[in-house]
């Protein structure tokens, strides 16, 4: 390849991300936030460090659900299923398979559901009629290029099936991202745009926008020790994250809001891991805005923190995650990765 052509080929993407931010404020100013099983973690390693990372240096193929371009040649014709155990009976399902393109690009499908379980259905008197359903699916596409030796440009198509009772709603979603990686510092980066799209098919009358985001992140080895740091900033499309604001105390008087310290944390996730080898990782996270919004005044219960691990058994890669939300919900995650090849398919 060309040695200008890469950079070319990242000038055209940050061109297109860049017209894509300027056109988006005039769509959609109306309606609620739909699909948002579509910010829920899928993978091990993103939900162990707080929720999220755009920029981990793990081998996770769920990671390109978080950032298309953390896909890569090296991950080909492998397959990854997940599945998470979320508050309450809502269950969360993924599955994943890649193979590349040549040795500068690779391709993944991949597919997400999430069944929020059997709930009540009842008429305006709160008479019981019955019980009803709601779930979610999205169908993804993903791509990857190699731009130059660091750095690589992703992104990612999702059909997207919403069904609530009688309701269905279709939409279509989309992801850019940007990453770095450099083995030799052990430093690597990641910057997304997610979920852009819209919705094709209401559930009624009424269209709602896509919880498009803006996403950055880094991770950093320290160069003499098992350990790795992680920052991720998030939820950057919305500064501030908090609903004090647009609400009042019963006299009439402004509730105080987040401080600035508070506003900043609340758009960030930190973790960091004990990485002994390649073959084994642990670590711990922390979500701020998690614990300030669901944790009990009098019982914190550890709201915000996450903890995670991921270890290779023969030809396989197995990993779990723990999240705690509030006082009396948590997720618990598992995902099981496998390297085809090594087995002779």
């Amino acid at each position: 390849m060309h040695p200008m052509k890469p950079f070319f080929m990242l000038r055209i993407f940050l061109s297109v991300i860049l017209v894509m931010l300027l056109s988006w404020p005039i769509r959609a100013q109306s309606g609620e936030v739909l699909y948002p099983f579509l910010n829920l973690p899928t993978s091990v390693s993103a939900s162990g460090v707080g929720g999220n990372s755009v920029s981990s240096q793990e081998k996770d193929l769920n990671l390109v659900f978080h950032n298309p371009a953390m896909l890569s040649t090296e991950m080909s014709n492998s397959i990854e299923v997940g599945y998470m155990n979320y508050i309450s009976d809502i269950q969360l399902g993924s599955a994943a398979f890649t193979r590349k393109i040549n040795d500068r690009s690779a391709w993944m499908a991949g597919i997400r559901y999430i069944n929020y379980g059997e709930m009540l259905w009842t008429n305006s008197q709160d008479d019981i009629l019955g019980t009803t359903y709601a779930g979610d699916l999205a169908l993804t596409g993903a791509y990857s290029w190699q731009l130059s030796r660091y750095w690589r440009a992703g992104g990612s198509l999702s059909l997207i099936y919403s069904v609530m009772d009688e309701f269905t709603s279709i939409g279509l979603g989309v992801d850019l991202g940007l990453y770095y990686n450099n083995p030799a510092t052990f430093f690597s980066a990641g910057f997304v745009l997610k979920n852009m799209g819209a919705e094709v098919v209401a559930y009624d009358e009424t269209y709602e926008k896509m919880p498009w985001d803006v996403q950055f992140g880094l991770s950093k080895k320290f160069a003499h020790a098992p350990f790795r740091f992680t920052m991720t900033v998030q939820n950057l499309t919305k500064l501030s994250t908090s609903y004090l604001a647009e609400v009042a105390n019963t006299d009439g008087s402004a509730v105080k809001g987040d401080n600035l310290a508070q506003k900043i944390f609340k758009h960030t996730l930190l973790g960091f891991e004990y990485v002994p080898s390649d073959n084994f990782l642990v670590s711990v996270g922390y979500n701020y805005r998690r614990l300030s919004e669901l944790a009990i005044a009098q019982r914190t219960a550890f709201a915000g923190f996450t903890a995670g691990f991921s270890m290779k058994v023969k030809n396989a890669r197995v990993g779990a995650s723990f999240a705690k939300y509030h006082a009396s919900g948590s997720s618990l995650q598992l995902t099981y990765g496998m390297d085809l090849s090594k087995i002779g398919l």
